[in-house]
């Protein structure tokens, strides 16, 4: 494999372990560790872990070792001001370029996971990406790559945000499940005001739920 492949190869095994939680917040952990975990050298590990770093999921500390990134309150609203800021704005502004088919196929894979029960966390870790599937894709049709590009840096710390929390939400998840749902339907039934509405109120309550569940687990 070509040494940017390597690098490439790190970076995803090392990153899935910290949003599938296998490498917790806080923890420490050294770059030799990491190299003998993965069976590669120095160099990729040591590119994987700078680009690690400058997405925030990790801190690089001299001579005292890797300390995966802590989910803090002060980074869940910042991250959740801003999507209720912007999420309905955008919508309001370009649902119009929406696909139905897809918002169709949306509402479907939603439904599945609300019919199931005690969801591992596997499924979770899936419905995860599923949510953050629908919101990328309630602001894309807007065009713009920026607000892509914002969208795209919010959907790692979303996830380890729900890996960390996502033992002691069950009832948010189905609850969460039902909100997509009801923006869905609304966009279905061309009620826009109504969307952008439920989605402001979901986007709030999943924050309010978020803050809740880690300071309950702190």
């Amino acid at each position: 494999m070509p040494k940017t492949g390597l690098s490439s190869f790190a970076y995803e095994e090392i990153k899935s372990m910290i949003l599938e939680n296998k490498l917790k917040p806080g923890q420490f952990i050294s770059e030799a560790q990491l190299q003998d975990m993965l069976g590669l050298g120095r160099t990729p590990v040591r590119e994987a872990l700078l680009r690690l770093s400058a997405g925030e999921l990790i801190t690089i500390h001299p001579r005292k070792g890797i300390e995966i990134s802590k989910i803090s309150p002060k980074s869940i609203r910042d991250i959740f001001e801003i999507r209720s800021l912007f999420e309905p704005i955008i919508l309001q502004t370009s649902y119009q370029k929406l696909n139905r088919e897809q918002l169709l196929q949306f509402r479907q894979r939603f439904q599945q996971y609300q019919d199931m029960e005690n969801l591992n966390l596997h499924q979770s870790l899936e419905l995860a990406a599923l949510d953050n599937e629908f919101h990328l894709a309630i602001v894309s049709p807007l065009g713009n790559r920026y607000v892509n590009q914002l969208m795209n840096t919010f959907v790692d710390k979303l996830t380890m945000i729900r890996s960390t929390v996502s033992a002691h939400m069950e009832k948010r998840f189905s609850t969460s499940n039902l909100e997509h749902i009801a923006i869905i339907d609304a966009l279905l039934s061309g009620d826009i005001d109504t969307a952008c509405t439920k989605l402001k109120q979901h986007i709030d309550m999943s924050y309010q739920e978020a803050i809740k569940t880690l300071m309950d687990i702190d």
